[in-house]
């Protein structure tokens, strides 16, 4: 049964490339910027430590038609493997190697169940839409976490649940119809989308299809998938304990922040309750992921874990993320950002605003403590405050944390 659900995805991944290839990397990211998963990007998510080496060794399990090249292209001095099912995609992936000279870059058509094989280890592994296709996904997150150095990081992107609903909905139908991956398949579902009401779990986030849907390859990828699955949040943390990792942080904690979403009794309600509690109470709230996009680690690692529990977070070497800014007057300041799912407002006192601005990549929060002006009172008073700032941004996906080694 699995072989051949997995070959019924490589057929349509041959068929229909997704997602759609792209023709130069170079303009792809002058215009888009690095993917969210790239080590230049999220360096200091995949390792607050410091990354193990500058000449990562990175494995795309699943690189479709472009992921691989770009992910070479962005990191030159980093060796790339990027593996997948599809010879179709494998050789538009060949095509930008070609076109950009990608010395560092090596393709293999592979199943990445079968990554034991090649009897190496990877510093990061890049993994994202690819495992909800397996015909057992646990298998797969198992197979990478052995082939994932002890100091490495993966990331990872499963779809979510709670924004998937209106999809499974009219795969449902399409399936009780009998369309299949074809002309007729693809004609059916054109002609359905043209029903689907405003107030449709599909429409109803967004106010209007999703952008996916305007080709045939989207089409076939979100209505007439023969495998996928999505996930929750207690499931995404079930599936990284399964496979003996843990849990690293998601990409943007602002999609899963109580602070955006709720204010006053509830508030304190939620925040009361443990992280991934909260993740999951937002998740079901805000209905806003269709996909999680995610980190892992291997479980001695945890001493690396963001936390504001012990004193041990002032050794925290805070960073505003890229794209924040400051705005309004003094009597009403908010940072604002944009993210994945709309802009990010966080409305931020004049003591915060002095606290952060401080926040530069280099000193410790006991650094700014020590230098910091913004602040008065005893030095229990004034860690408390630190801590509160500092939790509450980073729970907006405002700041990102380093570690300093002092």
């Amino acid at each position: 049964m699995e072989d051949t659900v997995t070959e019924a995805v490589r057929k349509q991944y041959e068929a229909y490339s997704y997602p759609p290839p792209i023709e130069d990397a170079e303009k792809f990211l002058r215009k888009w910027g690095p993917l969210t998963c790239d080590p230049k990007f999220a360096g200091i998510q995949l390792w607050p430590e410091g990354r193990p080496r500058q000449d990562l060794r990175i494995l795309c399990a699943g690189c479709g038609s472009s992921q691989a090249p770009l992910i070479a292209l962005n990191n030159p001095d980093c060796s790339v493997l990027g593996i997948d099912l599809s010879e179709t995609s494998l050789a538009h992936s060949n095509r930008l190697r070609d076109r950009h000279g990608l010395a560092n870059l090596e393709l293999r058509q592979m199943s990445l169940l079968d990554v034991g094989e090649l009897n190496r280890s990877f510093d990061l592994i890049i993994c994202t839409g690819v495992l909800h296709h397996l015909p057992n996904p646990d298998a797969g997150l198992k197979a990478l976490a052995e082939v994932l150095d002890p100091s490495g990081s993966m990331a990872i992107m499963l779809y979510g649940k709670t924004g998937r609903a209106g999809v499974y909905l009219l795969q449902d139908i399409l399936r009780r119809l009998g369309a299949g991956q074809n002309a007729e398949g693809l004609a059916m579902a054109r002609e359905l989308l043209k029903f689907v009401p405003s107030h449709h779990y599909l429409i109803s986030t967004t106010g209007k299809l999703p952008n996916d849907l305007a080709e045939d390859a989207g089409i076939v990828d979100m209505l007439l998938h023969p495998q996928d699955r999505a996930y929750s949040v207690p499931e995404i943390m079930e599936f990284v304990e399964t496979a003996g990792l843990i849990f690293f942080g998601w990409s943007d904690n602002a999609l899963y922040c109580a602070d955006r979403f709720l204010s006053g009794e509830m508030l304190e309600r939620v925040l009361a309750l443990p992280a991934a509690e909260q993740w999951a109470v937002i998740d079901n709230l805000t209905v806003l992921n269709s996909r999680h996009d995610f980190f892992v680690r291997k479980p001695h690692n945890m001493r690396f874990l963001t936390r504001f529990d012990t004193d041990d977070f002032l050794s925290y070497v805070p960073l505003v993320r890229s794209g924040v800014r400051l705005a309004g007057d003094v009597n009403s300041l908010i940072l604002t950002r944009a993210s994945l799912e709309g802009e990010v407002v966080t409305p931020i006192s004049k003591s915060d605003a002095l606290l952060l601005e401080q926040a530069d990549g280099k000193k410790s929060i006991a650094q700014i403590l020590s230098h910091s002006l913004s602040t008065g009172g005893e030095p229990e008073q004034r860690t408390n405050f630190a801590r509160a700032v500092f939790e509450r941004m980073w729970r907006s996906g405002h700041l990102l944390f380093g570690r300093s080694n002092s």
